[in-house]
């Protein structure tokens, strides 16, 4: 019987057999979750290769039977395909919203929301929804989000409202959302950053746990433009952005 040896470079599947000691560093994780006060940002950096998905694998494996935690996975670099960061994040958001509408058994008050939806997150799911595409896309992305914060403004605070109605509700058993935000580190640096940027307006959006798996060294390279190259005379710069958007920093071990 022949023996197969060698290294595979992929994550390690929700629930599958853990070789790396992923479960060592995931227990504090998921304990830390079912604890703290939302909302908050988890940043679980490391580079290529270190395990950031097989982390958050395990992770999602061990919420996967509570009601409570309502899960969702969001691949970047899927929604950066042929758009710009702003249309990533309309269709980040309507993945967001589908998810969230999903998790209360009501159909008929599901189909309310929808009919009664905002002109901006009609936009959303549209261009999310791939219903508008290439030029008809940025056009409805320029109509809703605009040049200026009060496009961005908005949708954050109807995302902030959709999310504690659905709280409230009786149909509905989710105390807390847990959103995965995957694979930025396969997204060019500077539209990384981008999209960054503009993810950060709704991580403060009540009940809501943001995972980020992402590599520092990409978001230094997305930076380069905005900060020249990094120096030990710049780096407090390039932190001070990295910090800005993440509150509770995990360093996946060398190594790994």
């Amino acid at each position: 019987m022949s023996r197969t040896i060698g290294v595979i470079d992929e994550p390690v599947a929700p629930g599958a057999t853990d070789n790396l000691d992923i479960n060592i560093h995931s227990r504090s994780l998921i304990k830390f979750i079912q604890q703290t006060n939302t909302p908050i940002t988890v940043g679980i950096q490391g580079e290529w290769g270190s395990g950031k998905t097989s982390l958050i694998n395990s992770i999602y494996h061990e919420f996967s039977s509570d009601p409570a935690i309502k899960q969702i996975w969001i691949n970047s670099w899927e929604y950066s395909l042929l758009s710009t960061p702003e249309e990533s994040l309309l269709k980040i958001i309507n993945r967001i919203i589908e998810e969230l509408l999903e998790s209360d058994t009501n159909t008929q008050r599901k189909e309310a929301i929808k009919s009664g939806a905002t002109k901006l997150f009609k936009g959303a799911l549209r261009v999310g929804a791939q219903v508008a595409l290439g030029a008809e896309a940025a056009k409805v992305t320029e109509e809703l989000l605009g040049t200026d914060e009060a496009g961005i403004a908005a949708l954050r605070k109807q995302l902030t409202d959709l999310v504690g109605d659905i709280a409230k509700r009786e149909s509905n058993s989710v105390e807390k959302i847990v959103i995965y935000v995957d694979d930025l580190d396969r997204i060019e640096p500077k539209n990384a950053v981008a999209i960054l940027e503009l993810l950060k307006n709704i991580f403060s959006v009540r009940n809501c746990v943001f995972i980020l798996a992402i590599d520092y060294q990409v978001v230094v390279k997305g930076l380069e433009h905005k900060f020249g190259k990094q120096t030990p005379e710049n780096e407090w710069e390039f932190r001070a952005f990295f910090d800005k958007i993440i509150q509770l920093p995990f360093m996946m071990p060398m190594g790994q």
